[in-house]
């Protein structure tokens, strides 16, 4: 047997006299390899002709395999399965390892951590190690791989993915709601307590997202007010009929769902900020980080 040249005519053939010695069946590895019955009798008539011998003895309604042909399918099976192991382990590679996140806390508690089964489960050689934090990061010094940040998108000298926007709208329990008459009467805001995020976005005033919406739709606020550091706790505590607390709608769908909260009126208002996933610029194209941006944009 001459010693071909690996074209990638040899390559092909050499795959497609794989699938046929298999089934032997030139009929069912047509159908495996997405030809016609032809396409195969001719990938391997024009291999035998390179090679200089006989892969099969063709009878009739089977096939046989030449002592050539034995030997060529024993070797070609080895060697392409290295191929796919070493294909599979690099893809492996790329996809291993650890993978440093920071996420804002109410983000990652109400939105991110309920959905991350679904990352875990696809990548499961990926360690992902999720921190929890309002301040921006400072990649030169922190060892985080990316962050997401609730923000304006301008980050300088990082690389930026927008994830989503996002919308907000006051929210508290039905029994706050119906005690100071809040039903469709947005004025009524002046005399109930209000509940702010006092880190709603990296560098905001603790009362700059209220601020933001009573501006949009002309409404008059109350002074008094009780501060959070979290989301979260804002929401739960006019949950308790504490107060009315913004809401945003990627953490209060649920309560509104079941009724532990309500939206007295609809005034809902985009919000000026959005989030976004940044990184450094020279890890955008690392196979970890695009996998996760990947993911957030299939399930946001």
């Amino acid at each position: 047997m001459r010693l071909p040249r690996l074209t990638g005519s040899v390559l092909s053939g050499l795959h497609c006299f794989l699938i046929a010695a298999d089934q032997m069946s030139f009929t069912r590895a047509a159908e495996l390899l997405c030809l016609t019955q032809s396409a195969v009798s001719h990938k391997i008539k024009n291999l035998e002709e390179t090679l200089g011998v006989k892969l099969f003895i063709r009878q009739p309604r089977k096939l046989v395999l030449t002592d050539e042909g034995k030997r060529l399918k024993e070797v070609v099976a080895h060697n392409f399965g290295d191929i796919a192991n070493e294909l599979r382990d690099l893809k492996t590679l790329d996809l291993s390892g650890d993978l440093n996140v920071s996420v804002p806390p109410t983000f990652a508690q109400c939105w991110l951590v309920p959905r991350l089964k679904s990352f875990v489960e696809k990548y499961p050689a990926l360690r992902f190690h999720l921190r929890t934090r309002n301040e921006l990061v400072d990649f030169q010094t922190e060892s985080f791989d990316c962050a997401i940040y609730f923000g304006n998108g301008k980050y300088q000298g990082l690389h930026v993915s927008k994830i989503m926007d996002e919308s907000i709208i006051p929210v508290c329990s039905h029994e706050y709601a119906v005690e100071h008459g809040l039903y469709g009467n947005p004025a009524k805001l002046s005399s109930c307590l209000l509940l702010h995020d006092a880190a709603p976005w990296a560098r905001a005033g603790r009362n700059d997202e209220w601020q933001y919406w009573a501006q949009q739709n002309g409404v008059a606020l109350a002074e008094a007010g009780c501060t959070f550091d979290r989301a979260d706790l804002a929401l739960q505590a006019a949950e308790r009929g504490i107060g009315v607390a913004m809401g945003r709608a990627s953490f209060v769908t649920e309560q509104l769902a079941s009724g532990r909260l309500v939206a007295p009126f609809t005034l809902s208002v985009t919000s000026p900020q959005s989030y976004y996933l940044v990184c450094r610029k020279e890890m955008a194209t690392s196979p970890r980080i695009k996998a996760f941006i990947d993911w957030l944009e299939e399930i946001k």
